[in-house]
């Protein structure tokens, strides 16, 4: 009986003595790490996650069903974009120019989502 909370008690130290290690330092985590390099205007932006796609399709990520549901989602950008140019003269405003992005932003996460089944 000595003999088993000996051990278990040597057990614990040794494990304490593992736990209490640090964890070696990570580089914080950036959210806009993605879109270094990325195009900055719309319709190249468009062109880049329309290529997004197109690799998941290639890859097997995503299955035809979800790249036509993006496909169609971009081309309602595309639309929208087409709207505002005849609205002001062929020029976006900063604002309209923000709302495009934001919404350019939210397919871009719709992709990421679809490509790894929502895990």
């Amino acid at each position: 009986m000595k003999r088993t909370i000996l051990a278990m008690t040597a057990g614990l130290l040794v494990a304490g003595a593992a736990v209490a290690q640090p964890y070696p330092p990570r580089a914080p985590w950036d959210a806009g790490a993605f879109w270094r390099g990325a195009p900055d205007s719309p319709r190249e932006r468009i062109q880049f996650l329309q290529d997004r796609v197109n690799r998941g399709l290639a890859d097997g990520s995503l299955n035809r069903r979800e790249a036509m549901r993006v496909n169609r989602e971009l081309n309602g950008v595309r639309q929208w974009i087409r709207r505002m140019h005849w609205e002001d003269a062929g020029r976006l405003t900063p604002d309209q120019r923000a709302r495009v992005q934001d919404r350019l932003d939210q397919i871009s996460r719709q992709i990421r989502w679809l490509r790894h089944n929502g895990w």
